[in-house]
């Protein structure tokens, strides 16, 4: 009988923020001078809301319709600048309640996928470091701590490298993002003040100028071995340059395994700055190419400031039609569970307008259509800022369509049954200090 391989342990993330906060505090007494050379911040946000399912919906039969939810998401960060050092740290408390963690998890149970963790709650099981702990895990509620940026730079007027957790936003889309594929926001996120933060190392060369070159090295785990691997890591590099009133990119990357090349352009035309993204990506046996290119513009009518984009998004990767919609390629599939990719067809338009009705008080409406079945996607959402440091936002995310496209329903393997998003509203609170 062959003997039982255990598998590799990775330290607890309860014990590792520790050492970790441990080793910060001695890496940073020699940059300490005065308190007051510190910077302290952070924020404290809460949102409860509810969504409807139709009754042949997967998550109305397997969990409560309507479902009532709640979210805390807590930020406290330090950072620090002294000469060419510099340092950051970020602690965040998440912590879900409701009936929506218990259908994921169930969900989750039944084997149908679920994109990231099965709480949703962000977890370091690819990631270098594992800097986060569970504080909850129990019937309806779900909470970890974790420290979602811990990096140190050294800069000079032309070179900058810092290594650590932190974010990099790469590509010119306002909802799509082909180009930024480290931890993209979702097309339909409402709150895109942090990214979630990778363990990484990243340089910035001034070539000129009018340019930089930029490159990241973002090692990750196999998340069943927890070994390092090349094949899950990312290795990319992009240079940027401006010439004749064009800003030019060009991009070149090897991520999980797989060569990934790209470009975008930037211009200015008339009152209106035109973007485009493009992206070619070598997967197994093909080559995949996506586009999104967008404009936007800023205006007055009737004393109202007033901002509106359309851009147009063409996945390579995505399904030719809706019968793909239930079982997606491998490629596609890979990304939607990694989170880097959150549309299963091809073609889509977004369309946004923010109307400023008061000097406090902005509504915002997006629009995501698929152009392959017809779905569509609409966010309607009024944000009102109380008070100089706190913000109340209420909104409505409302999905519509034929049953067996994208935002209608895709059907499930339960005959009879859909996979909806749901219709939710909801209201938002927000403190920043």
């Amino acid at each position: 009988m062959s003997e039982r391989k255990e598998k590799p342990q990775r330290p607890s993330g309860r014990n590792l923020v520790r050492r970790v906060l441990a080793a910060g505090a001695i890496l940073v007494v020699p940059l300490t001078g005065q308190a007051d050379d510190w910077q302290f911040g952070g924020h404290l946000k809460g949102q409860v809301s509810d969504t409807v399912y139709q009754s042949d919906d997967l998550q109305a039969q397997l969990g409560q319709n309507p479902a009532h939810d709640e979210n805390l998401d807590f930020r406290l960060k330090a950072e620090k600048r002294q000469g060419a050092w510099d340092f950051a740290v970020h602690y965040e408390l998440l912590a879900l309640h409701g009936d929506s963690l218990e259908t994921r998890r169930t969900l989750a149970a039944s084997g149908f996928p679920v994109t990231g963790s099965v709480t949703g709650l962000p977890n370091d099981d690819r990631r270098l470091f594992n800097l986060t702990s569970e504080v909850i895990d129990r019937t309806g509620t779900a909470a970890v701590q974790r420290l979602d940026r811990f990096a140190v730079g050294y800069g000079t007027e032309r070179f900058l490298v810092r290594a650590g957790r932190q974010a990099v936003s790469w590509g010119n889309g306002l909802v799509f993002q082909p180009l930024d594929f480290l931890n993209p926001f979702s097309p339909i996120a409402i709150d895109k003040d942090y990214k979630t933060g990778d363990d990484m190392l990243y340089s910035q060369w001034q070539t000129g100028s009018h340019g930089d070159l930029q490159t990241v090295i973002v090692p990750r785990r196999d998340p069943l071995t927890h070994a390092v691997t090349g094949h899950d890591s990312s290795y990319a590099a992009k240079l940027r340059r401006r010439l004749a009133g064009f800003d030019l990119d060009v991009l070149v990357a090897r991520h999980y395994d797989e060569n990934l090349f790209g470009a975008g352009v930037v211009h200015s035309i008339g009152g209106a700055v035109w973007r485009l993204d493009l992206e070619c990506n070598d997967i197994p046996g093909d080559t995949a190419w996506s586009l999104v290119t967008n404009l936007d513009y800023s205006w007055v009518l009737l004393g109202k400031n007033m901002y509106g984009f359309a851009e147009y998004f063409r996945n390579g990767l995505g399904e030719a039609s809706a019968a793909g919609y239930a079982n997606p390629n491998p490629e596609l599939a890979a990304r939607l569970v990694r989170g880097e990719l959150f549309t299963l067809a091809r073609d889509y338009t977004a369309l946004g307008l923010q109307v400023e009705l008061a000097p406090l008080v902005n509504v915002f409406a997006n629009l995501i259509q698929n152009l392959d079945d017809a779905s569509r996607y609409f966010q309607l959402r009024g944000v009102y800022d109380w008070r100089e440091n706190t913000q109340l936002m209420a909104g409505v995310n409302l999905p519509a369509g034929a049953r067996g496209s994208e935002y209608g329903g895709i059907p499930t393997a339960y005959p009879g049954t859909y996979y909806s998003a749901g219709r939710s509203v909801y209201l938002r609170a927000a403190w920043y200090f």
